[in-house]
């Protein structure tokens, strides 16, 4: 009698089947988690602004147009885009707009 040990085609290709539908379900996720965790530093840096704003406003009485008379530093950031001017500040990444905070709010 042959006492083969192993696994066979079948079985192999059935658990190769199984990590298949497990990695398409996953890496969605994954990456939309990414993408999340990018987006936060975006919303923390227009937060630190909009902080920065309101303490020129309490100062000098007006807001300022320019970041660089802000009391904050910003980094350069790494996965996305900080624009601001005089009424908002706007963190994107690519076509897509991840945080945008009006000067009514500030």
């Amino acid at each position: 009698m042959n006492n083969k040990k192993g696994f066979t085609l079948i079985e192999l290709l059935v658990v190769v089947l199984i990590i298949g539908i497990l990695a398409s379900v996953a890496l969605p996720q994954y990456f939309k988690v990414v993408e999340k965790s990018r987006s936060a530093e975006g919303v923390s840096q227009c937060s630190a602004i909009q902080s920065a704003q309101q303490r020129q406003f309490l100062r000098a009485g007006a807001y300022s147009a320019l970041i660089t008379d802000l009391d904050v530093a910003i980094g350069t950031p790494k996965y996305f885009n900080v624009v601001t001017d005089a009424q908002k500040c706007t963190a994107t990444r690519n076509a897509g707009r991840y945080l945008e905070l009006q000067r009514s709010r500030l």
